[in-house]
């Protein structure tokens, strides 16, 4: 193997992996990046065994051959190297010879027959989608997935479609977050409903973010591939059932308010400075015009603070998790924000005040 590439080429590429690469595990190999090489171009491959990223760089190849080399230390070589063009080429099957401008390097290499194989996305059916539109459904969600490891089947983002509606439900058993949009194409490998774990979604979003224009997502053998022309990713599924989060939906509701969602968030902020540390709660007391918002903490003190709304009724006393609660308005982007009560210990809605299709429910806490 032996090649040259641009060193800001191949910087883009290692710093793509970085966060794939597993430094804690047992397998020693899993802390390198493969690196192989193909018709001027190579490629560089990564995986944790759950999550994986194949990134396609161009480069001049004077021989083929592949290689594994540490991938964090390999990052901060060609980080500080000060020219243009790096030059690799494997010496026998131990080593790797590094060089660029004056600098040069040889590091260790593992045999990448010891490398874990990832799928290539080959002989799948995908359908496109905007990279904006897919963070944005991955941003009103992702907060809601668990983080408690033995409710595995809670520890990602369920998604669903049907025809060309998609859907995707994150909750943790004490909140839920979903949301609906409409594709171009219809999703019809969807129908039966997937689990993508959290850290699988959080590197989706990553390639949005490093995208312009669309994406495409398919589905192959337990996995689900998210792919552009120059970057493969992979997250394998999470094999179990997700609730039926249609049970905890809210039928019904008494109470309907539309409150200024930037005026709500710096409310309740300010609560959670009093509320306590553990709980995290505060309480919610809704009567004619208006409602108060209080918090009170014995090593700390207490806070009040009322909001007027247009409201003429019963009383409802309530309280809710501060995190809760800043979580879901932070997740939204909407000018105001519709609350649905109807009980003191029946869950709350939050949605949007201008889109139908998205969804929060929180659950009360006894304070």
């Amino acid at each position: 193997m032996k090649f040259q590439i641009e060193r800001e080429e191949l910087l883009r590429g290692l710093g793509r992996v970085q966060a794939i690469i597993e430094r804690r595990g047992t397998l020693p190999i899993l802390a390198n990046v493969l690196i192989d090489t193909g018709d001027a171009k190579i490629t560089l491959a990564a995986t944790d065994l759950e999550v994986g990223v194949v990134a396609t760089l161009p480069a001049s190849v004077e021989a083929p051959g592949s290689a594994t080399i540490g991938a964090k230390k390999l990052f901060e070589v060609v980080r500080e190297f000060d020219g243009e063009q790096v030059s690799l080429e494997l010496d026998g099957n131990a080593r790797v010879s590094i060089d660029c401008g004056g600098a040069h390097f040889s590091m260790m290499s593992i045999s990448p027959e010891e490398y874990p194989t990832l799928p290539d996305g080959e002989g799948v059916a995908y359908v496109s989608l905007e990279a904006g539109l897919l963070a944005s459904m991955i941003d009103r969600t992702i907060y809601s997935t668990s983080t408690d490891e033995t409710r595995y089947n809670l520890n990602g983002v369920f998604m669903e479609g049907k025809e060309k509606r998609v859907r995707f439900v994150a909750t943790d058993g004490h909140r839920m977050a979903m949301i609906d949009r409409t594709l171009q194409e219809p999703v019809g490998f969807l129908d039966a409903g997937i689990i993508v774990p959290r850290k699988g979604v959080s590197e989706i979003r990553k390639l949005c973010d490093e995208t312009d224009g669309g994406v495409e997502i398919g589905l192959g053998d337990g996995f689900l591939i998210v792919r552009r022309p120059d970057l493969l990713l992979t997250s394998r599924l999470i094999d179990g059932e997700f609730p039926n989060y249609r049970q905890i939906l809210p039928k019904d509701h008494k109470i309907r308010l539309v409150i200024e969602r930037e005026r709500l968030v710096h409310s309740v902020r300010r609560m959670s400075l009093m509320a306590h540390e553990r709980s995290h709660g505060f309480r919610f007391a809704l009567a004619d015009g208006q409602i108060e918002l209080s918090a009170s903490n014995p090593d700390l003190g207490e806070a009040r603070e009322a909001i007027p709304v247009d409201y003429t009724g019963e009383a409802l006393e309530t309280g809710f998790n501060a995190r809760y609660v800043l979580d879901t308005l932070s997740a939204m982007t909407c000018k105001e924000v519709v609350l649905e009560l109807s009980e003191e210990l029946t869950p709350a809605a939050f949605r949007p005040a201008d889109d139908p299709d998205e969804i929060a429910v929180i659950m009360p806490m006894r304070l």
